[in-house]
């Protein structure tokens, strides 16, 4: 099941999905563990987790 935070703006938050996975290699790094994101990387962020979703999260058409 996947968990996506809808907030008032229309905006998911990346923060409450299933898909977001936390690395901690002395900074923390956010990435998206998707088999189907369009970005080969899936990086969401570094130190911090940005608003919203990126323009290649394969859930933005749900």
């Amino acid at each position: 099941m996947i968990h996506m935070e809808k907030r008032d703006d229309g905006v998911y938050n990346c923060a409450e999905c299933d898909f977001m996975r936390t690395y901690d290699y002395g900074k923390k790094i956010y990435c998206c563990d998707h088999a189907n994101r369009t970005d080969d990387m899936g990086k969401l962020g570094v130190g911090d987790l940005p608003d919203g979703r990126p323009e290649w999260c394969p859930l933005r058409e749900k």
